[in-house]
């Protein structure tokens, strides 16, 4: 008799109990918050890597012509925020920073904007154009001024490209018999 009731009470519990359910809901809903956080982390790191690829890119290109600008002038002169720059040609090229700290490589053809080429770089905070004078060469520089991230402590970077002038647009301000 004995193994028939204990027989019957296995039998008659074919369910889940509400305690098992609410312990099964937990560890899915544990399962599910942890997926959550991953997938956030993970986009945001993918954010962050496209972006940072993107002012990789920009940077070059702007280094590549900045410097290829600076290397056919035959005259520099920096106004404040605008760099000039007089090439060979009939054509002036300007460096342009505005109030935001945004650039822009500015063609001039007698007086006017002819082409305007602006530089977005992904995770700029701003730009600065400045003439410097190394070892008796003359150099035009180039700071961009990058944040990574701005709800993170990452400190300010500064990216600089510097670009030696010619040795005619160079020549201008040395002093007579003095080395190239």
């Amino acid at each position: 008799m004995r193994a028939s009731a204990s027989h019957r009470a296995s039998a008659s519990r074919r369910g889940v109990t509400l305690v098992e359910l609410a312990v099964l809901l937990a560890a899915v809903a544990v399962m599910l918050g942890l997926g959550v956080m991953v997938l956030g982390l993970t986009m945001r790191l993918e954010a962050d890597g496209r972006a940072a690829f993107e002012r990789s890119e920009t940077l070059g290109r702007l280094a590549r012509r900045f410097r290829s600008d600076v290397h056919d002038a035959r005259g520099l002169a920096l106004d404040g925020r605008v760099l000039r720059l007089e090439p060979h040609t009939g054509r002036g090229v300007e460096y342009r920073v505005d109030e935001r700290g945004d650039l822009a490589r500015v063609v001039v053809e007698e007086g006017k904007d002819a082409a305007r080429e602006p530089y977005r770089i992904p995770q700029a905070i701003g730009a600065r154009l400045e003439l410097r004078e190394i070892d008796g060469r003359r150099f035009a520089a180039l700071a961009v001024d990058v944040q990574p991230r701005p709800d993170r402590l990452d400190p300010v970077r500064t990216v600089e490209i510097l670009a030696l002038a010619a040795p005619a647009a160079a020549s201008a301000t040395q002093p007579e018999g003095a080395k190239p």
